[in-house]
């Protein structure tokens, strides 16, 4: 009997074995049957992302198509946009030119360019600025300045100052208010005094300017000239200088020996006829409407050598006309005599308004620097030799 049931349980367990193999083998195939299913079912899930994908497909396209008719109207007039943008450079080389363009205009420039662009239809803007350039405004205002320059330039020869008629101003005292205005600061008001000494055959000049302050003034230059009078008007011998903070300088005109010498310097220049220095140039120039007020025609140019403190240049004033200006003696007629720059000589402008009711002296005298900076002097107070009390 044990013999039986030994070799009978080998029987069962393969059996068993078998059995539970079949069965395993039968749950794969249906678990592997349903996940396969579950695949399948999970697989329309994904649509969202597809037709996510699809939306960012057809969005680009729909905006394609919105762009397509701009794209069309651009090609077909490819030369109307050509001709149209050389218009437009012409007429930016020109506001480029101009140094007083406001900034405003830039913006306005930068804006009009896309508007073109975007709009269906940019052929009738482009054709606004072609018909506005062929008034080129810059072109007759060129033409208007050179002209006038030329005018200027043939008005008349330039006339030596020492081959005019002078006769030395009389004997005054003005006082000047001084104001300098520069770029970008609040102006600064001063004090100037010119003092004209004339007797026998000598004179003595003192030309000062002093910042003023609430209680007191401070000295800022002193100009002093002394010589002789002559036929031909003033002849100075000694100039000197004298800057707050500086040493005094000294400018020597030596007539024996023609030459003009400078203690600021070692240079030696020869002295023309009629050479004046910084402080009488003034007197001088008044002289010519004492001697004859004839001399002081619009447009004449006068040529004279004038000693500063370091060298000596020859200037050139040029007759502008009668103007009437303000001043606290009230309105005065004078005449207006300029000195424009000369490239490499000096740049700074000077001008010098002259009036016969006092004698001919500067009741205003203007200086312009070169970075913008106006210095002007204008007659407070008068007080003649011939006509005192003014």
């Amino acid at each position: 009997m044990n013999s039986i049931v030994l070799a009978t349980s080998p029987v069962k367990f393969r059996s068993r074995a078998l059995i539970f193999t079949g069965m395993a083998i039968v749950f794969h195939l249906c678990l592997w049957h349903l996940l396969s299913d579950s695949l399948v079912t999970e697989k329309p899930a994904a649509t969202p992302n597809n037709s996510i994908e699809v939306q960012f497909k057809e969005a680009p396209a729909a905006i394609a198509h919105a762009v397509e008719p701009a794209r069309n109207v651009i090609p077909k007039p490819p030369a109307r946009s050509a001709k149209a943008a050389k218009p437009v450079t012409t007429a930016a080389k020109p506001a480029q030119a101009l140094e007083n363009t406001p900034p405003v205009m830039t913006p306005g420039d930068t804006e009009s360019a896309p508007t073109a662009v975007t709009e269906p239809a940019p052929t009738q803007e482009p054709a606004s600025p072609a018909q506005e350039i062929p008034a080129a405004e810059p072109a007759p205002v060129i033409a208007a300045s050179t002209a006038s320059a030329s005018a200027d330039n043939e008005a008349n020869q330039v006339t030596e100052l020492a081959g005019l008629k002078i006769t030395a101003p009389p004997s005054g005292k003005m006082h000047m208010k001084v104001v300098r205005i520069s770029p970008n600061m609040n102006p600064v008001y001063g004090l100037g005094e010119i003092s004209w000494q004339a007797q026998d055959g000598q004179y003595q000049m003192q030309v000062q300017a002093s910042l003023d302050l609430l209680f007191t003034s401070l000295n800022l230059y002193k100009l002093q000239s002394e010589g002789s009078l002559s036929a031909n008007g003033i002849q100075p011998k000694r100039m000197s200088e004298t800057r707050r903070g500086r040493s005094e300088t000294a400018t020597h005109f030596d007539y024996d020996a023609n030459q003009l010498s400078f203690s600021s310097s070692n240079k030696n220049t020869e002295l023309s006829k009629g050479a004046q220095d910084r402080a009488t140039i003034f007197m001088q120039l008044a002289g010519l409407g004492i001697a004859s007020p004839e001399q002081f025609q619009p447009g004449r140019q006068i040529s004279v050598q004038v000693a500063e403190d370091r060298d000596a240049n020859q200037f050139i004033f040029v007759v502008i006309g009668q103007e009437e200006i303000e001043t606290a003696l009230g309105k005065i007629m004078t005449w207006h005599v300029k000195r424009p720059p000369r490239t490499g000589l000096y740049n700074s402008t000077l001008e010098l308004w002259f009036a016969p009711a006092y004698q001919w002296y500067p009741v205003q005298i203007r200086n312009t620097e070169t970075n913008g900076a106006v210095t002007t002097q204008t007659v407070s107070k008068i007080q003649l030799q011939s006509t005192s009390g003014k």
